[in-house]
């Protein structure tokens, strides 16, 4: 590692795995700027590397790092109190400078930068900790406070465009609560909801913004600049005078807390109050700047009159009420002490489903280009941490800069045109109720508020329609794990529909703020049925959707025709809170295989394979998708926190159980391609549940030759399974594509080895109602299985897209397909 010999190394506990997916993760948030810098070839990189460069990639390493350290569950030795400002750190190390530059030269190596003891907190304690550490571990807390870093730049240089950022996920992920929770890190919060006037949920919307924002729209740019001017100078001068009131001699902290604990609380009277005093304002710096904008009309024709020469163009477009606004803010940041100058947020303004301001109005300008410039006339030249966050669904918060054309021929600064990636670091929002007085907490629903909820947000419907394409596969994808094919022109829409309303999550964006990755019958397979026609929707690469939707349809059709007493099986059901999900409920082995294989398999089987697995239960409601081997080779590297190695076998089999979860396994994980995991309701094996659980593992095939030799090589001690137990597996192969045909198989003696050979082997091939009973009674299922299998060898429409990836990334590979172009058609 060159440039770092006079440098102390800590190598952080990270596998090459997690460096390689940084470096990556990295890369795209500094993309932006490494477009900036010149061609090397031409110009040295030495000379074009800037220290504000180089401080910005410094603190996105650390705190893409700290993420990883964070998901991982690592300790995270890395500070978040590096004083970055005016290249101090730079200056006393210099060799910064050359390992920044060769890792941007080299696209690699990013993470060695944070290896570096000067950004680690010392062993003993004493190094320089930030007083308040449980204050950084907010990650919204920390991506602002690295923001208001790089917004400084370096001198008059200020790469990003304005101070706002944006939150971008789906519903009930707690958007919403993450910009409130940020008054206990010492921020003023002032939270604001836009939602459409007929949207009930909560939080309410709040009338006062989003009249201004959001309606009347048919007036002009010019008057929609003006109301933004004049709603963000309402908004600064009211807090001023309302902070000013509540200055206390204990402190800025109990004013701050004093003022969040009235705000943040939804159903406050204080909030009203605040609003109805920001309303007030807001028409009287409405009439001043009608009244400057007058009298500077009037200054513009006496001056026109007394010159001999035509006036020039000056530049970029003047701001009307840009003045008014700037002053408004420098009066409020000398309240006193509440805004100290330090790159900590001091006051965030929160616009939740901030999505109408993307809408076009009808005279031809985007509410949220003029709201990007009203911000950036009154942040531009100041260094306080005084942030506008906007949080959606939808992606378009993501892009809140002015065009480079905004009216009348004249441009924008060229200075700051970068934006600020969207934050999108949230799960599931088990704890909504954190927001005061909320009524949406997944935590606190009954088990029908949480049916009806869940199936509204999912559906973004009261009623679920099959006919809808959106809905249809935002249904289908939550349980049988679609793959998107990403090559498809439909993709990007569907995915960015998924998020917006159907409980789809994203899980990154790329530089130019195009989606990432994201995770998430009858009628609803027919809409399936199109979209893998059309290749939007991939099959696998041995019928691994097949097989899912073979399996989960089976256990499916199994339990609604031998469904239990008390079973929760619609929206209505109004019994036991005890009660079962219809298909979360716990299946019988023994007679879940005999409706899959029709009544003879036992007989085939014989007595003791039945007898063996007399107490064995499934309860998978839905697949997930493995990145990993199940037991990876780096699962037990040394100097690694105990909770990031590989989880038990047993733990992470019963965990999936609990989740009512399958697993579909990676595409490079040797023999099997799924696993369904078996709980043994045996009081004979005591009470630890760990010691009950067992597999069923299942290998996919749909080649033109029988696979049924490979059944004998399936076992559970092999390196890359390692899931050892004393209780019986099952091992199925599912031969797809071949005539029909059943064989099953059972050690008739017991195994010299208990804990790895006692294996119930299955061999099914064909999709007929001869190899599954069940589907006589479900011809179209059939018809639509064999119709997925039989597009293995790539439907005309993927095999275009792949060919044209091929044809695109020449070289990308040594490969006969990314070398021989002249082979693509």
């Amino acid at each position: 590692m060159s440039g770092s010999s006079e440098l102390p190394v800590a190598p952080l506990p990270l596998t090459s795995k997690h460096r390689d997916e940084l470096d990556q993760a990295i890369l795209k948030r500094i993309s932006e700027i490494l477009d900036l810098i010149p061609d090397p070839i031409h110009i040295g990189i030495t000379m074009a590397l800037k220290d504000w460069m180089c401080i910005s990639i410094i603190m996105d390493i650390i705190y893409e790092t700290i993420h990883v350290l964070k998901r991982e569950n690592l300790k995270n030795v890395l500070r978040t109190d590096i004083d970055m400002k005016n290249q101090q750190t730079l200056q006393q190390h210099p060799q910064l400078r050359d390992m920044v530059r060769k890792a941007c030269l080299t696209r690699s190596n990013f993470t060695h930068i944070a290896d570096l003891k000067i950004f680690q907190i010392s062993e003993s304690g004493n190094g320089p900790t930030p007083p308040a550490q449980e204050e950084e571990d907010q990650p919204a807390f920390l991506t602002n406070r690295s923001n208001n870093e790089k917004f400084r730049g370096h001198g008059l240089e200020r790469p990003y465009y304005a101070k706002f950022c944006s939150i971008v996920q789906s519903s009930g992920t707690g958007k919403s609560r993450l910009m409130t929770e940020l008054q206990h890190k010492g921020v003023l919060v002032l939270y604001m909801n836009l939602r459409e006037p007929s949207d009930s949920g909560f939080p309410k919307r709040d009338i006062v913004p989003a009249r201004i924002l959001t309606e009347d729209m048919g007036c002009s740019q010019a008057e929609y600049t003006a109301r933004c001017c004049a709603l963000f100078a309402a908004i600064f001068h009211t807090l001023e005078q309302n902070l000013s009131t509540k200055v206390s001699s204990d402190g800025p902290g109990v004013t701050i807390k004093s003022w969040n604990n009235q705000m943040c609380d939804m159903r406050s009277p204080a909030r009203t109050k605040f609003f109805e005093k920001v309303q007030t304002r807001y028409h009287i710096m409405l009439d001043e700047i009608k009244m400057q904008k007058s009298q500077e009309n009037v200054g513009a024709i006496v001056t026109l009159r007394q010159s001999t020469r035509p006036l020039r163009n000056s530049g970029a477009p003047k701001l009307e009420g840009a003045s008014l606004v700037a002053a408004a803010y420098t009066d409020m940041l000398k309240t006193p002490h509440v805004f100290p100058q330090d790159d900590a947020p001091k006051l965030v303004i929160a616009f939740d489903e901030a999505h109408p301001l993307s809408n076009m109005s009808s005279k031809g300008f985007r509410p949220s280009h003029i709201l990007g410039r009203t911000i950036k006339a009154y942040c531009h030249d100041n260094e306080a941490s005084v942030w506008v966050v906007f949080a959606s669904t939808t992606s378009q918060v993501a892009d809140f800069s002015a065009p480079q054309v905004i009216h009348d021929s004249l441009r924008v600064a060229v200075d700051g045109q970068l934006l600020y990636q969207p934050y999108t670091y949230l799960g599931w929002d088990q704890n909504a109720d954190s927001l005061s007085g909320g009524n949406h907490s997944w935590a606190k629903q009954s088990v029908t508020g949480i049916m009806k909820l869940a199936a509204q947000k999912l559906c973004k419907s009261k009623i679920f329609n099959p006919q809808d394409i959106n809905e249809a596969l935002a249904v289908l994808s939550q349980r049988f794990g679609l793959d998107i094919c990403f090559g498809h022109p439909n993709s990007v829409s569907y995915l960015e529909k998924g998020v917006a309303s159907h409980l789809r999550i994203c899980f990154s964006t790329t530089e130019d703020r195009s989606w990432g990755i994201h995770r998430s019958m009858a009628d609803a397979l027919n809409v399936l049925k199109a979209k893998v026609d059309g290749g939007m929707v991939e099959t696998g690469q041995c019928g691994e959707l097949a097989s899912r939707l073979l399996l989960l349809l089976a256990k499916d059709m199994y339990v609604r025709s031998n469904l239990s007493t008390g079973t929760i099986s619609d929206l209505h059901y109004n019994g036991s809170e005890d009660a079962e999900l219809i298909h979360c409920q716990k299946v019988s082995v023994v007679n879940f295989l005999e409706y899959l294989f029709g009544d003879e398999f036992w007989l085939k089987a014989g007595e003791k394979a039945k007898a063996a697995f007399q107490h064995a239960y499934i309860n998978f409601s839905h697949w997930v998708s493995m990145e990993n081997f199940i037991s990876p080779k780096d699962s037990k590297l040394p100097n690694v926190d105990s909770s990031s190695a590989r989880c038990d076998s047993k733990e992470w089999t019963l965990r999936h159980w609990h989740r009512t979860s399958a697993v579909q396994c990676c595409h490079l994980q040797p023999l099997v391609d799924k696993m369904i995991p078996i709980y043994f309701d045996d009081p004979a094996l005591g009470s630890n549940d760990v010691d009950r659980v067992s597999q069923i593992f299942i290998s996919d095939k749909a080649g033109k030759t029988s696979n049924e030799r490979d059944l004998g090589f399936i076992t559970r001690k092999h390196g890359s399974i390692q899931c050892l137990s004393e209780l019986p597996c099952i091992a199925l192969l599912l031969d797809l594509k071949m005539d029909s045909k059943l064989s099953v198989t059972f050690p008739k003696k017991k195994p010299k080895h208990s804990k790895t050979d006692r294996c119930l082997r299955i061999y099914a091939s064909g999709i007929t109602d001869t190899t599954f009973p069940f589907l006589r009674d479900h011809f179209n299922v059939a018809e639509l299985l064999r119709g997925l299998v039989s597009r293995q060898e790539e439907s005309p429409s993927q095999t275009t897209f792949k060919d044209l990836d091929a044809l695109v990334k020449f070289g990308s590979t040594a490969t006969l397909r990314h070398s021989r172009w002249e082979a693509q058609n």
